[in-house]
């Protein structure tokens, strides 16, 4: 294959490759979006709970009715997994993004790496009117690639919870929206990313 014809192959693999995240974009904000609720009644479901094993229902007109205090907590943890078990559900269509991500960019890299030789420096740095460099495109991507990945396990992380930590359940919100707060300019790097080369693809 001539070194144009390899030139040509690799910008169709880029962007498919950016087309494919384009994709993925929109799956990943839309399961971000369904997370915040479940975030917030899990938070508050958790208040709840911390409430109902802190009160003393003995001084009270419920102390008629020992078990009570019991089948509320029963009720509280239950209505607590079945939210995690939700929530659970978005990090998997989470992580399915990642993975692609992941798979589509070290794709494309495989192939620069594979046809590098045969494409040159000079060509891979070579920028026109009508589109980016290959070197500035492998780099979007790599760059994109990382931000999936590290906001994947940031909320992974922050969801691992145990019900001897009620406290930190109960701030579950907000740390959920300190968290997309900070990733906020992150992923708006992403999509501009991702309009900047929708340009140049409507250009060429």
């Amino acid at each position: 294959m001539s070194e144009k014809a390899t030139y040509g192959s690799l910008q169709q693999s880029l962007r498919r490759c950016f087309d494919a995240i384009e994709q993925q974009q929109k799956e990943w904000k839309l399961a971000i979006q369904e997370c915040e609720p479940l975030v917030a009644a899990l938070s508050n479901l958790s208040e709840q709970l911390q409430a109902c094993e802190k009160v003393n229902l003995q001084n009270s007109p419920l102390n008629e009715f020992p078990d009570l205090q019991g089948r509320l907590q029963y009720k509280l943890k239950a209505a607590m997994e079945v939210t995690l078990e939700k929530l659970n559900d978005k990090m998997s269509i989470l992580q399915k993004v990642r993975d692609a991500v992941s798979h589509h960019v070290g794709s494309v890299l495989y192939i620069y790496e594979v046809n590098a030789d045969d494409i040159g420096i000079e060509t891979s740095l070579m920028r026109s009117n009508l589109s980016p460099s290959i070197a500035d495109m492998l780099e979007w991507l790599q760059d994109i690639e990382k931000q999936y990945r590290n906001q994947y396990l940031a909320r992974k992380l922050l969801l691992e919870v145990s019900y001897d930590r009620l406290a930190e359940i109960r701030n579950l919100s907000q740390s959920w929206s300190r968290l997309e707060d900070k990733s906020l300019s992150r992923q708006q790097l992403v999509e501009d990313t991702l309009l900047y080369v929708s340009f140049f693809r409507e250009a060429a």
